[in-house]
């Protein structure tokens, strides 16, 4: 009967021990990516230097202060245009990965208002000289002026 009784007793807190693992807690890959990020590209007589300055201030979503200054030469004449996209709603998806998806208000050093969704998928790697970088396919549109959407591929090296 005694042999019983703690069968039992070994049955009924086997059955009641928490099976429940407490959730490993999510992973933020945002720190990892802050930091200064620039590249030039030069196409045609165009010039441009792209800088991107990488912050965070919540769990996997990244801030960036996207700056474009573009030079175009012309008839011995140089005109520049500045632009600057505040991306505040970039998310990490991955150590390495990161997802480009929002509407911006572009300020524009002709004082033209230009507003047009960024998208793009981003990945950070170390290229052969030791030295991270921010590799991404950028896509930009603007519905209203009729332009066809424009795509670049940018390498940003970390400063």
């Amino acid at each position: 009967m005694k042999k019983l009784i703690f069968c039992c007793l070994v049955v009924l807190m086997g059955a009641c021990k928490d099976d429940k693992k407490d959730p490993e807690p999510e992973t933020d890959y945002a720190p990892s990516f802050v930091g200064v990020y620039e590249t030039t590209t030069v196409e045609g007589g165009i010039t441009s230097r792209y800088k991107w300055d990488v912050t965070t201030e919540a769990k996997n979503q990244l801030n960036v202060k996207y700056t474009k200054n573009t030079e175009v030469k012309v008839s011995g004449t140089t005109i520049s245009l500045t632009q600057e996209y505040p991306l505040v709603a970039v998310k990490t998806t991955a150590q390495d990965n990161f997802e480009v998806n929002e509407k911006v208000n572009v300020t524009q050093s002709t004082n033209q208002a230009l507003n047009v969704r960024l998208s793009g998928i981003g990945s950070r790697i170390v290229n052969g000289s030791g030295v991270a970088q921010i590799n991404i396919t950028l896509k930009s549109s603007e519905a209203s002026t009729g332009l066809p959407d424009e795509e670049v591929y940018l390498e940003f090296k970390k400063k």
